[in-house]
């Protein structure tokens, strides 16, 4: 290395600082040069292993309302089993709480979580919210992914297309070049398709509001819910097939995902059958027939679609992307997703939201079933949960008592399911319904209303305080009160709940213990309250608003576990 004159090294070498070997002793010449090529060397190697990215200059983002993986396991949706062969998903992905539509909507588009971007419910308005984002790009409103690529993307082409109104007031209108409120999932899939061979465009936005109604209506798992599921397969394949009709396919990459999925009729709670959601990539540089092993969260679609863009995100976003969709990526980690079997079917099953189980004359049977191919069923009859060293389930079991069962799958000793719950309610045959209730038919009921001088319009009696007692007097605007006396044999201190939509309250003893007012779907607020042991009146009104409604009561004790309210307390 000596008599190299490093001071014209910028010549072949731009962007690296140099120096002249003759400012220093020639004794250090050799040193001073080895660390010249060894940075030489780094700068070089950096060069040619930068990160391949999908670098797609088309991003179309598909939303399905309401689409839970039930929908998929269960419906004929050969398009969406087409794209999954073709592109990698899961459908074990997690929506964000609460599983409403606005908050889910909001933290796909935003790369954030309502903790950033404050859409806490379907409530929220820019004029009337609670919690405020954390960062803004218009007032009051995180900065969406529309916002960002109409910032950093020249000449972009953008635009959403969809058929629930309240999705467009959760992005900046002045980002799109294209805004449409559809008033049909059909009409929907018409719009997409032609605005996509027609404009090519950067980013698009297509949202169908379908599912969720049929969900509402119908309820999550039946056969109306499936047949909407189906339909959404059609409308997908209408606007795959414009996006291969355009042209540009081979530089698009495809998003499909959902907000929620649902229990019963309705969502917002954190249920598995709320909370998880398909998401589904397809196209430029994703991997096929891959199955995503690592979590995926709501936040992570506005992520990944930025990364396939180009485009950075704020700091604010929490969202990553997804990269192990694609090729050239492989992610290594010692906590992959956990993926866990069927759990056990209890017989009487649930249906919608009323729990497995039941109330019975004197005796009742428990019956329990394995969905899955391998595996066993240990269970417990106290509420407890179930082990490895719970009761092995190998035939009916008869009771004659209140029971909690839960149950799960076990394989080697390891538990490899969720538990599944029952609730089992004896009475004697002959015993008189201890529960009174009245039915109000009022108008435009959007909370409790006072019933002080109104006369009820429907009388009658029952055994638990719940909707299915009272389900022929249900209708729009309908409000019941159920009176009755709770029997409290040991002193302590008990949590009360109840589970409805709409709005429902709870008084022991002329005191408000819960409070679950509102028009909500099904959600379930708590209360507790100091007992002695003795007689106490309890009373819970409830309305529904509109739809089907649902309403059932639960408690708790330090020494009991939760359970429906049995009518074996009451008076």
């Amino acid at each position: 290395m000596k008599g190299i004159n490093l001071a014209y090294c910028g010549r072949y070498f731009k962007g690296v600082t140099c120096l002249y070997l003759g400012h220093f002793p020639k004794k250090v010449w050799p040193r001073l040069a080895l660390i010249f090529m060894v940075t030489v060397l780094i700068v070089s190697c950096g060069t040619k292993h930068q990160e391949n990215t999908p670098n797609a200059k088309h991003v179309v983002v598909i939303g399905f309302d309401g689409l839970s993986p039930d929908g998929l396991a269960k419906a004929n949706t050969p398009t969406f089993d087409k794209i999954r062969s073709e592109g990698a998903s899961t459908l074990h992905a997690r929506a964000v709480l609460p599983t409403s539509s606005s908050t889910n909507w909001a933290s796909m588009i935003m790369g954030a979580g309502p903790e950033q971007h404050g859409i806490t419910s379907n409530s929220w308005e820019k004029n009337n919210f609670v919690l405020p984002t954390v960062t803004q790009g218009e007032d009051f409103l995180f900065p969406t992914i529309f916002r960002l690529i109409d910032d950093q993307i020249e000449n972009a082409e953008i635009g959403a297309i969809y058929d629930w109104g309240g999705f467009g007031r959760l992005f900046e209108k002045s980002a799109l070049d294209y805004d449409i409120n559809a008033a049909t999932e059909d009409e929907t899939a018409t719009l997409a398709s032609a605005y996509v061979k027609e404009k090519k465009p950067s980013f698009t936005f297509v949202h169908f509001d379908h599912i969720d109604h049929a969900g509402h209506e119908y309820g999550h798992g039946s056969p109306e819910y499936y047949k909407s599921v189906e339909k959404a397969d059609a409308k997908l394949a209408e606007v795959m097939q414009a996006i291969k009709a355009s042209g540009m396919q081979e530089e698009t990459l495809v998003i499909i995902s959902a907000d929620h999925g649902g229990l019963g009729k309705g969502h917002g709670g954190e249920s598995l059958q709320e909370i998880e959601i398909p998401f589904i990539l397809w196209g430029k540089s994703v991997k096929k027939n891959h199955v995503l092993k690592y979590p995926v969260y709501q936040y992570d679609n506005a992520a990944t679609v930025a990364y396939a863009l180009g485009i950075d995100l704020p700091l604010a976003c929490i969202g990553k992307p997804v990269k192990d969709a694609f090729e050239g990526f492989e992610v290594k980690d010692d906590y992959p997703l956990t993926i866990r079997v069927y759990p056990p079917t209890i017989y009487p099953k649930p249906v919608l939201n009323k729990k497995a189980g039941g109330l019975f004359d004197r005796q009742a049977t428990i019956r329990m079933e394995n969905p899955n191919p391998s595996g066993e069923i240990r269970y417990t009859l106290d509420g407890s949960m179930p082990n490895n060293s719970a009761a092995l389930y190998t035939q009916p079991i008869n009771t004659t008592k209140n029971g909690v069962v839960k149950s799960a799958i076990f394989k080697d000793g390891n538990i490899i399911s969720t538990v599944s719950e029952a609730f089992f309610r004896i009475k004697e045959k002959d015993k008189d319904p201890p529960i009174s209730y009245e039915v109000y038919y009022l108008d435009n009921l959007k909370s409790i209303p006072s019933l002080a001088n109104k006369r009820p319009d429907a009388r009658g009696t029952c055994f638990e305080i719940t909707s299915d007692e009272v389900k022929e007097e249900i209708k729009a605007n309908t409000v019941v009160k159920f009176s009755t006396t709770i029997q409290i044999k040991e002193e302590d201190r008990y949590t009360f709940y109840t589970n409805s939509d709409d709005g429902s309250k709870l008084w022991i003893n002329k005191e408000l213990v819960v409070d679950n007012d509102g028009d909500h779907g099904v959600m379930e607020r708590d209360g507790s309250i100091l007992l002695q042991a003795g007689t106490y009146p309890l009373e819970v009104v409830w309305f529904n608003g509109g739809g089907s409604g649902w309403l059932n009561v639960d408690y708790k004790s330090s020494s009991l576990p939760k359970q429906v309210l049995p009518t074996t307390i009451l008076k």
